[in-house]
This record gives C-alpha cells, structure tokens and sequence, in this order.
C-alpha cells in the first residue's frame, strides 16, 4: 500500500509525496508550478506575507493498492503535466472573483489538460 499526498500553495500543486510503511520520497514537480504560485502570489498580493505561508498545506489525495516502485512514481506524476495556460487561468478566475483557492480545486482540470 502506497499512501500519496500532494503539497499545494492555494490550489496550484508542487510536490507530490509517496510512503509506504518502509519508504518514504517527495518529488517537487515541474519548476513552472512554483513559477505559477509566485506569479498568482504576486497577483493577488499575497507574496511575501503570512497569507502566502498560510497557503501551503499538505493534502492525502490517495492510497494505491501497489508496490512502492519508481514506475508507480513516474505514472502518477505523469498525470501533473504543467498546463501551458495556468497562470491564466488562475488569474482570469481572480478577475472573475470566482477562484477557488482550495488545494485541489484545480486538480480535474490540470489532469484533463
């Protein structure tokens, strides 16, 4: 059993964590992630304040039935490939005042994109 968790800033993802009972690894993924969380933290004002440390928090999003593998890692970090358009999609909610800065929020459509 494969327990993973992902590390979000509001709800843009940057590290995923794999453990099992004997292992444990964190992977950060791609660098445009945390690129994204500076420039919607510039945005929407919250760099370099107690709301953008307030923002990062750990969330268990599943546990995998599998063996603790680099292949298991590699398949599910597949899945977070960087969106080409996030920074804008982001920012375009903040206009709308419609963001959901819950981790996770954004979870289906960075997946389907």
């Amino acid at each position: 059993m494969v327990k993973i968790r992902i590390m979000y800033w509001k709800e843009i993802p940057v590290q995923i964590e794999f453990s099992s009972s004997s292992t444990k690894k964190s992977v950060k993924l791609d660098e445009r992630f945390q690129y994204a969380v500076d420039s919607i933290s510039m945005k929407d004002g919250s760099y370099g304040s107690d709301d953008y440390l307030e923002g990062w928090q750990w969330m268990d999003k599943e546990e995998v039935n599998d063996e603790f593998t680099q292949e298991l890692i590699d398949r599910y970090l597949d899945k977070y490939e960087f969106p080409q358009d996030l920074i804008k999609k982001i920012s375009q909610l903040i206009d709308e005042n419609s963001r959901n800065e819950m981790p996770g929020s954004l979870d289906e459509w960075i997946l389907n994109n």
